[in-house]
């Protein structure tokens, strides 16, 4: 086929999603990639993009519907491109998360020994991070507030969004008549919330200096609505627009302070059972040297310099102070207690080399992974190493090199921290073996037949009576 089909509907059986959570079709050659369709759908689609030797479409209609199918509970679903996956029971969300990270690291050849289950949480009023877009309509004299649509750049107007935290101030057709009343209007392009423990913040972005007006307004809105507010001028430093409060959030009984720049993992509840679940796992014995790299804020740094000597490395220098606060607070709380922040470019594969040595590692890199990392850890011959990702992709690469050396994957599961989308984060347990055991292992592996891993129900089954059209 070529791109002098598009816009033919074709009748599609859906066999299996993408990794983003799409449907996806065979015909003959071709392969067909249908948002918003599920495995074991019959659909009518429509041909919209070519692109790889893969068509790109719109689903037209649904002539067998899948029986994990839900009418998505928000009303902006259609055209808000926020949540793909809502059309997905939870469930079956989880369940395809993680039969996509098991499917990615088979792929790389990389065996895990146990697979734990899925760390999950409430699918709504979940998020306490996000950022909106803004856009003014000079015609219409009105405020446009909400999310990019799917595969577009127009904004899909929202009143309340169900994925964000409860709270008064979040309802965007209320700050849509409130922002055009400012001089600045059509100079504001973005909100970013922060719901810290024990206050809200809105951060608006502006394209210009505010005037004195559009000052008294915002500090007259946070009085009024009991938040704090900030300005981010494009030509200048974030500026506090009231009274601002110190800002923090509780992560296993500690206090770490934040700021509207920091990193704060979106999800507070799924957080809370990662950092607990990433100490048992590292079961650390008291007094050990531990490196935390991609340390942010101190997440699983504080909690684990309780009794340990931890090594925080992390390039922000904001997040380096932030962690030199948290160390002055944690000091003395045992014998062993100790942080220890370390400023460094973890893209740079020198960067580790003065550090001290350490018994134990845990990274939590961003998307790209920390493949310059891999040598500078397998040189420490740690115990066990613990990785978090946010992509399944990069995760693999990295777990291939780490287990090219004398190490094997443990455990391994998926934390559910964006539900109601494809997103997903994935906890690692590598361990250090002898090279004998090693050999050992594979053989015992070998003349079993593998791992069993736990069984994936019925997701990429054909549902009871569906059909090709």
């Amino acid at each position: 086929m070529n791109n002098t089909l598009k816009n033919t509907q074709l009748s599609l059986q859906i066999s299996d999603l993408s990794f983003d959570g799409q449907g996806i079709a065979r015909l003959g050659r071709d392969v067909y990639f249908v948002a918003g369709a599920l495995p074991g759908e019959q659909v009518t689609a429509r041909l919209k993009e070519r692109r790889k030797k893969i068509w790109f479409c719109e689903l037209v209609s649904i002539e067998q519907p899948s029986e994990q199918r839900q009418s998505p509970p928000c009303p902006h679903y259609e055209r808000c491109g926020g949540c793909d996956l809502q059309h997905l029971q939870d469930a079956a969300q989880v369940e395809f998360k993680q039969a996509r990270v098991m499917r990615e690291l088979e792929r790389k050849g990389l065996t895990v020994e146990q697979w734990l289950p899925a760390v999950t949480a409430a699918a709504w009023h979940y998020r306490r991070r996000a950022r909106l877009g803004v856009r003014f309509s000079k015609d219409k004299e009105k405020v446009y507030i909400g999310f990019r649509e799917a595969n577009n750049v127009h904004l899909a107007e929202i009143d309340e969004c169900p994925v964000l935290v409860e709270h008064p101030a979040l309802n965007w057709q209320d700050w849509s008549q409130r922002l055009v009343s400012l001089e600045c209007r059509a100079r504001v392009t973005q909100i970013e919330m922060l719901q810290a423990e024990n206050r809200l913040v809105l951060v608006f972005r502006v394209l210009k200096q505010l005037s004195s007006a559009d000052r008294a307004l915002f500090r007259q809105w946070a009085n009024e609505l009991d938040i704090d507010i900030y300005c981010r001028p494009d030509d200048g430093e974030l500026l506090a627009l009231s009274e601002s409060q110190p800002l923090y959030h509780q992560v296993m009984g500690h206090q770490l302070n934040i700021h509207p720049d920091y990193f704060v993992q979106v999800n507070e509840s799924v957080n809370q059972q990662m950092v607990s679940q990433a100490l048992s796992w590292l079961d650390l014995p008291a007094g050990s040297k531990v490196w935390d790299l991609f340390a942010g804020h101190g997440n699983f740094s504080v909690p684990m310099a309780v009794e340990n000597q931890v090594h925080a490395v992390e390039v922000s220098e904001e997040m380096v102070a932030a962690l030199r606060s948290h160390a002055q607070s944690i000091a003395g709380q045992s014998a062993g207690a100790q942080l220890i922040a370390h400023k460094a470019d973890l893209s740079d594969s020198d960067s580790l080399k003065q550090l001290p040595d350490a018994d134990f590692v845990l990274l939590d890199p961003p998307r790209a992974g920390a493949a310059e990392t891999i040598e500078a850890i397998l040189a420490q011959a740690p115990k066990r190493i613990l990785y978090v990702s946010c992509d399944a992709a990069t995760l693999s690469r990295d777990l291939v090199a780490l287990t090219q050396g004398p190490y094997c994957i443990r455990k391994a599961g998926i934390l559910d921290m964006f539900p109601n989308t494809h997103h997903v984060e994935t906890m690692v347990l590598l361990e250090a073996v002898a090279s004998q055991d090693k050999k050992q292992d594979k053989k015992r592996l070998s003349q079993r037949g593998g791992l069993k891993k736990p069984p994936l129900k019925s997701l990429h089954r054909r549902n009871r009576g569906a059909s090709r059209g």
